[in-house]
C-alpha cells in the first residue's frame, strides 16, 4: 500500500471511529432506530485482554435464528474476541437480547453463512468480495462471526 493510499486509510478509519459509529450508535438506541436496524445491531462484548467494554455497530444478515456478521479480518479486530464462544449483548431492532458470539472456522459452515449473507446483504456483499467468489466462499481474508441469541 502506497503511503497515500495508506493515510487515506487511515483519515476514514478515524472518520468511522471518531463520527460515523457514535452517530450510527445512537440512532440505533433512539426510536428512529428502524431508519437503520433492518441491517446493522449494535454488539456489546468485553475485550478478552482489556477487560473492557465495547460497543459497535455492525452489519448483520439473519440465519433463521443466529445472526452473522462478516469482516475483513485486514481491517478489523474486533471478531478476535470471539475467537472462543463469548458472551455479549446485541442491540437488535430495538431490544437488547442476550448472545453468545463466536468465530465461525469450518469451512462448509462459513460457506453456508457467507452465502445468507451474500444473499441479505447484497451491497456489502460485492463491497467484501463475495460475488466475486463462484461460491468459493473458503478463502481466509473474511472473519464470520455467528451471534446466537439466548432467547
Amino acid at each position: 500500500m502506497s503511503r497515500v493510499s495508506s493515510s487515506v486509510a487511515t483519515i476514514a478509519r478515524e472518520f468511522e471511529t471518531r463520527v460515523a459509529n457514535p452517530v450510527v450508535r445512537w440512532l440505533l438506541r433512539s426510536p428512529l432506530h428502524p431508519l437503520a436496524s433492518f441491517a446493522l445491531v449494535l454488539v456489546t462484548y468485553r475485550g478478552r485482554r482489556s477487560g473492557r467494554e465495547y460497543t459497535i455497530p455492525v452489519a448483520y444478515a439473519r440465519d433463521d435464528g443466529p445472526l452473522v456478521a462478516v469482516t475483513p479480518k485486514s481491517e478489523t479486530i474486533w471478531w478476535t474476541n470471539f475467537r472462543e464462544p463469548a458472551a455479549c449483548v446485541v442491540r437488535l431492532q430495538g431490544t437488547r437480547e442476550a448472545a453468545i458470539g463466536e468465530l465461525v472456522t469450518d469451512d462448509a459452515e462459513r460457506a453456508e453463512l457467507l452465502e445468507v449473507y451474500a444473499e441479505q446483504r447484497r451491497l456489502l456483499g460485492r463491497v467484501l468480495g463475495l460475488g466475486d467468489r463462484d461460491g468459493d466462499s473458503s478463502g481466509d481474508e473474511l472473519a464470520v462471526v455467528r451471534f446466537s441469541l439466548d432467547s
